[in-house]
C-alpha cells in the first residue's frame, strides 16, 4: 500500500478501503457453502430460525437463509471418511474425496478410510474398539445447485436461485440421497439433467428428535448449459484442491517408515500430482 493510496482514502468506498487495508472477506475460490438441515430454533445471535428447514450460507447476503421445500440439482456425487475427536471438538482425520468404492481412500494420518473397518468385522472388536469405530463416519458429498424461497434469521423473506453448494450427509440421511441418485442411474439418466425436491420428516428416537430428508425426483429434464459445465468443473477443482492437500499429508506421514507398497504409491503420486484420484484408482 503506497502513500498515494493512503492520501486518496477519502475518495474510496468502504469496500475499497477494506480491500486496501486487508480487511476484505477471505475467499480462496474453493469455498462452497454447505447445505444442511437446521436442528435449532435460534442462531448464535438469538434470532429465530425454522427448525427442520434446510439452511445454507448465502455469500451475496452474508447471511444464512432457510427454506423448505428446496430444489436441488445434483452435479457430482462423492464420498469421504472423517474421524471426529469429541474431546477437541474437531475432525482429527480425513480421507481423500473419492467417487468409486474401488478407490483407495488414503487419509492424512498415513492410513486408509481413517481406520474404518467393514461392519462384518465389528463383532470381533472389544467394546472400547467399537466405540472408536463410531467416531469414524463415511460421508456422502453431493455437489450441486440449490434454489428456494425462504427466510433470513428473524423472518425476512428471501429467494435463493441456483447457489452452488456442497450437501454433506451421513447417518440416516445417507441412504435417501443415494436412493434418489440411484433411481436416475437405473433409468439411464444423468443426474445433472434433473432436479430433486427436498423436504424433511421429523423422527424421534427416545428423547432425541432429528430430521431426515424426504426426496422426490422431478421427471422433467433440464438443459445442461455451457455455464453449468463451468460450474461442474469448479466442483471438480474443489475436490482436486482438497485431495492434493490430503495426498501430501498422507505422503508426509508415510515417508518416515513406508512399506514397499506405500513407497510405490508415493512414487506414483509424485509423478502425477494434479490428479491423485487417477493414480490411486489405478
Amino acid at each position: 500500500m503506497s502513500n498515494n493510496e493512503v492520501a486518496n482514502i477519502d475518495g474510496l468506498s468502504q469496500d475499497q478501503i477494506m480491500s486496501m487495508i486487508g480487511q476484505e472477506k477471505s475467499s480462496t475460490g474453493n469455498f462452497l457453502p454447505k447445505l444442511a438441515i437446521n436442528r435449532f430454533p435460534e442462531n448464535d445471535d438469538g434470532a429465530e430460525v425454522p427448525v427442520g428447514s434446510y439452511g445454507v450460507y448465502v455469500p451475496e447476503l452474508d447471511s444464512m437463509a432457510y427454506g423448505k421445500p428446496v430444489t436441488f440439482r445434483p452435479f457430482m456425487n462423492a464420498y469421504q471418511y472423517m474421524k471426529y475427536d469429541a474431546e477437541k471438538n474437531e475432525y482429527s482425520n480425513r480421507s481423500i474425496i473419492f467417487k468409486s468404492w474401488k478407490d483407495e481412500a488414503i487419509d492424512i494420518q498415513g492410513g486408509t478410510r481413517c481406520g474404518k473397518i467393514p461392519a462384518k468385522e465389528l463383532a470381533s472388536l472389544s467394546d472400547e474398539e467399537r466405540m472408536k469405530q463410531k467416531a469414524v463416519k463415511c460421508y456422502r458429498l453431493v455437489y450441486g445447485l440449490v434454489s428456494f424461497k425462504g427466510t433470513l434469521p428473524g423472518g425476512e423473506e428471501v429467494e435463493v436461485d441456483d447457489l452452488p453448494v456442497l450437501w454433506k450427509v451421513t447417518g440416516s440421511n445417507f441412504k435417501p440421497v443415494g436412493e434418489a441418485i440411484e433411481s436416475l442411474r437405473r433409468r439411464g439418466k444423468v443426474m445433472f439433467n434433473h432436479t430433486l425436491d427436498l423436504k424433511t420428516m421429523k423422527k424421534k428416537a427416545g428423547s432425541n428428535v432429528f430430521y431426515v430428508s424426504n426426496i422426490s425426483v422431478n421427471a422433467e429434464e433440464v438443459n445442461f448449459t455451457d455455464k453449468e459445465k463451468e460450474i461442474l468443473l469448479s466442483f471438480q477443482d474443489v475436490i482436486n484442491t482438497e485431495n492434493e492437500e490430503i495426498v501430501e499429508l498422507w505422503r508426509s506421514a508415510k515417508k518416515s517408515s513406508p512399506s514397499k507398497s506405500d513407497a510405490k504409491i508415493i512414487e506414483a503420486t509424485d509423478e502425477l500430482e494434479d490428479d491423485p484420484i487417477e493414480v490411486l484408482s489405478a
